[in-house]
C-alpha cells in the first residue's frame, strides 16, 4: 500500500471540515439572500458579469441595519482615526519613566503606520460585516515587501476552520480561484528568471500557451500547525505553522508550494459560538424570520395599494377583443345592465387599511434595528428632543451599549484584536521601524491596552 503524500492528508481533513460546516450554510444562504447580497461564495467561481442580487429584497431595512452596526462596530472598536491600541508594561511606574514612555509612544506611532500603510483595516470593515451577519471572520495578515504587511481577505464559504482544544482557531483550509496568469506569477516563474512548470498541471500550461491567462482554476491552501517537524533546521518547510497549496484535481503527487509561517497568520473570530461548535450564531441568523416578513408584509401592501389603484374589473362578454380601460381619463363604451347596474365593474372591493399594515412595517423594521443593535450605535443621533444631550446622559447610553455588546466585544479581544497586534509588533521588529529600546524594557514583556470608545465606555 502507497504511503500517504502530503496531498493525501490534506485531502482527507479538508473533506471532514467540509462535512463539518455542511449543516451551517442553508442558513448562511438566507442570511445571504436577504440581508446583505453577495457576502457569500460556496462553492460557485467568481462571477466576471452582473447578477441580480437583490432579486429576493423588496425592503432594504434589514440592510440599512447591516451598515449602521458594522460601522459602529469598526468607529467603536478598531477606527483608522484615533488611537485604540498602545503598548504598556506591567509595571506603573517604569510606564512613567522618560525614556520608556517615550520608547512606547514611537512604537505605538510606528505600528500605527504599518497598520495604516496597509489593506487591513479595509478588512476589518469588512469582517465586522460577517461577523454580524455570518457569525465568524477570518482572514489571513501575511509579510508584504513594500507595504511590511497585507491581509488576505475571504468571503464567507471560501474557508473552513478548525479549533485547537483551547477552542481558538489555529487552522484555515481556503479555495482560491486564480486566473492562469495569477498562477503563473505566484508559482512558476522564478525571482531570477526562468519558469518552473514542474508544480502546475499540463491544463494550466497549456492555457497560458495558448494565451487564455484570465481563465480560472481552483486551488486550495491549508494553514495549520505543523506539528512533525525538525526544530534543528529553519527553512520553509519547518516552520512551526504550515502552509502549502495545491491545485484541485491535479496529480495527487504534486504541490504547489509548501512552506510556513514563524507566526500564525489566521485571523479568526466568532460572534457567539455554542459548546465545542466551531462556527457560530449571529445577528443574522437570529434577524432571517423578521426580514422575510418583512418582505411579505412589503409585497402584500404593494399588492393591496395596486388592488385599490387597479382593481381586477368584470364585464360583459360583448367586450371581449374590443377596447377597454381603467386608466384615468379614458372611455369604455358599454350598454347599461338590465336593472341599470353598471357592468363594467370591480370584481372585488379592496377594504385594506394601509395604516395600520405600514405600522406593523415599522415595528418590524424596528425589531430588525434591535437585533443588529444599530438602535444602539445611533442611540445618540435618535435621542428625542434638544441635541446635544448632557454628557453624564451620553455617558450612560455608551454604557448601555456595552452591556449588550460587552460579551462580543471580549471575544473579540482574545480571538482577534491580541493576534492582529502581535502580527503588528513581530512585522515592525522584522523589519526594523521600531526605535531603539531602552535598557529597562530589556527582557521585558510588554503589553497591550485598548484605548476605543467602547473599549473606554
Amino acid at each position: 500500500m502507497a504511503a500517504d503524500t502530503c496531498r493525501d492528508r490534506h485531502e482527507r481533513r479538508l473533506a471532514a471540515l467540509k462535512e463539518e460546516r455542511q449543516p451551517f450554510e442553508a442558513d448562511w444562504q438566507q442570511q445571504n439572500d436577504f440581508i446583505a447580497p453577495g457576502r457569500m461564495r460556496l462553492n460557485e467561481r467568481p462571477e466576471r458579469g452582473g447578477k441580480n442580487l437583490m432579486a429576493k429584497i423588496v425592503d432594504e431595512s434589514a440592510l440599512l441595519s447591516f451598515r449602521i452596526a458594522r460601522s459602529g462596530m469598526y468607529s467603536g472598536m478598531t477606527s483608522p482615526s484615533r488611537p485604540w491600541f498602545q503598548w504598556i508594561t506591567s509595571d506603573p511606574d517604569l510606564r512613567e519613566y522618560g525614556p520608556v514612555k517615550d520608547y512606547l509612544f514611537q512604537a505605538v506611532s510606528r505600528g500605527r503606520e504599518v497598520l495604516q500603510k496597509s489593506n487591513v483595516y479595509n478588512i476589518m470593515h469588512n469582517g465586522y460585516g460577517d461577523l454580524l451577519q455570518f457569525g465568524q471572520f477570518a482572514a489571513l495578515i501575511v509579510n508584504d515587501d513594500r507595504d511590511y504587511m497585507r491581509g488576505i481577505p475571504m468571503l464567507t464559504g471560501q474557508y473552513w476552520l478548525a479549533q485547537d482544544h483551547r477552542y481558538r482557531v489555529d487552522t484555515l483550509y481556503r479555495r482560491v480561484w486564480m486566473t492562469v496568469q495569477q498562477m503563473v506569477g505566484r508559482f512558476v516563474a522564478k525571482p531570477g528568471g526562468g519558469m518552473d512548470w514542474s508544480t502546475v498541471s499540463t491544463t494550466v500550461k497549456k492555457l497560458y500557451d495558448d494565451g487564455s491567462y484570465d481563465e480560472w482554476v481552483e486551488v486550495f491552501h491549508a494553514v495549520e500547525p505543523r506539528h512533525e517537524r525538525d526544530t534543528r533546521k529553519v527553512d520553509r518547510q519547518n516552520k512551526p505553522i504550515l502552509s502549502d497549496y495545491w491545485e484541485a484535481g491535479n496529480d495527487k503527487e504534486r504541490m504547489l508550494e509548501e512552506s510556513g509561517f514563524d507566526k500564525s497568520p489566521i485571523l479568526a473570530s466568532r460572534w457567539d459560538p455554542m459548546g465545542e461548535q466551531v462556527y457560530s450564531f449571529c445577528p443574522g441568523w437570529e434577524a432571517v424570520p423578521a426580514v422575510k416578513m418583512l418582505q411579505a408584509q412589503q409585497r402584500e401592501k404593494g399588492q393591496g395599494i395596486q388592488s385599490k389603484v387597479r382593481p381586477p374589473m368584470i364585464g360583459p362578454t360583448a367586450l371581449k377583443n374590443k377596447p377597454s380601460s381603467t386608466l384615468p381619463g379614458s372611455i369604455t363604451y358599454i350598454d347599461p345592465g338590465a336593472n341599470g347596474q353598471p357592468v363594467f365593474r370591480p370584481a372585488i372591493e379592496v377594504n385594506l387599511s394601509i395604516a395600520e399594515l405600514a405600522d406593523d412595517i415599522e415595528r418590524v423594521a424596528h425589531r430588525i434595528d434591535r437585533m443588529f443593535y444599530a438602535d444602539l450605535f445611533m442611540a445618540i443621533t435618535q435621542m428625542e428632543g434638544v441635541q446635544p444631550r448632557n454628557i453624564p446622559e451620553i455617558q450612560q447610553r455608551k454604557e448601555e451599549q456595552l452591556l449588550q455588546l460587552g460579551p462580543v466585544i471580549e471575544r473579540l479581544t482574545y480571538e482577534l484584536f491580541y493576534p492582529l497586534i502581535d502580527n503588528i509588533f513581530a512585522r515592525c521588529v522584522e523589519a526594523g521601524v521600531l526605535p531603539q529600546a531602552p535598557a529597562e524594557l530589556q527582557g521585558k514583556e510588554l503589553q497591550v491596552e485598548f484605548v476605543s470608545i467602547l473599549a473606554q465606555a
